[in-house]
């Protein structure tokens, strides 16, 4: 029996009940969009209110970063700290939010979800809802800071609800990419990973309800698919906003 999501108070009032999301999910009653494009639709707000109204399995994969509970504090004061990234806090988004990614899913879909080594209750709470199929951990080419040990990866579990199609080649789980050299977010992931990830899944529909930075919607973009990204923080909405001005060529 899957546990039921922690209760969780909310900040944000009830959205507007004026606006349709126009091609997503089953067009149920939604606030409006803060962007949207051909490829893209970004909503500004806390996804455990949003996620719920955008209706039920119409999400091919979930590709998404969310906070991984190590309560990251950034250094040299490039970057700011991740919102609800305590291990309280995390713990208690990821309770709630599981069920909801899980219904918001079709059948036989195959997902991909970014997390922390030393957080071992990530791969408790993704059991309750997908099976977890491994694990696939991202080499960079540059080592992080540390006194004893520099970490030089990051792990994403992927997932399946379902069975999904068997992949025409089986992928290797360490896979290479360098970071971003010049991050406006504190764990802004490569492009090109993302985009790895969103291919390996086979997907047309992408969700990431932690849009952060926007990794993901880019490389949905530049592979000339749909996504729909949800970010709490105004300010990273508008830096996905003005990332996704840039130009970027649909392939295919």
């Amino acid at each position: 029996m899957k546990h039921e999501p922690e209760n969780l108070t909310l900040e944000q009032d009830e959205p507007p009940a004026s606006e349709t999301a126009k091609g997503v999910g089953s067009g149920h009653l939604v606030s409006p969009p803060f962007y949207a494009d051909e490829y893209v639709t970004i909503y500004h707000g806390d996804s455990r209110r949003i996620l719920p109204q955008l209706g039920t399995e119409w999400v091919d994969a979930i590709v998404c970063d969310p906070p991984y509970g190590i309560d990251l504090q950034p250094q040299r004061g490039k970057t700011k700290a991740i919102a609800n990234d305590t291990r309280r806090e995390a713990k208690a988004l990821w309770w709630a939010m599981l069920p909801l990614l899980h219904a918001a899913a079709k059948p036989n879909t195959s997902h991909f979800v970014f997390g922390g080594w030393s957080e071992a209750w990530c791969a408790e709470v993704l059991r309750e809802w997908f099976t977890v199929k491994g694990c696939i951990v991202w080499k960079k080419n540059q080592f992080g800071m540390g006194y004893y040990l520099r970490p030089q990866w990051e792990l994403a579990w992927y997932l399946h609800k379902g069975v999904p199609p068997v992949p025409e080649k089986a992928s290797s789980d360490v896979w290479e990419c360098a970071r971003e050299q010049a991050p406006e977010h504190s764990c802004q992931k490569p492009v090109e990973l993302m985009q790895r990830a969103i291919q390996y899944t086979g997907a047309k529909v992408i969700l990431d309800p932690f849009a952060g930075s926007g990794s993901t919607l880019l490389a949905a973009k530049n592979l000339g698919l749909r996504a729909v990204g949800i970010e709490c923080e105004l300010e990273y909405c508008e830096l996905i906003k003005r990332r996704l001005a840039q130009e970027v060529l649909p392939l295919g």
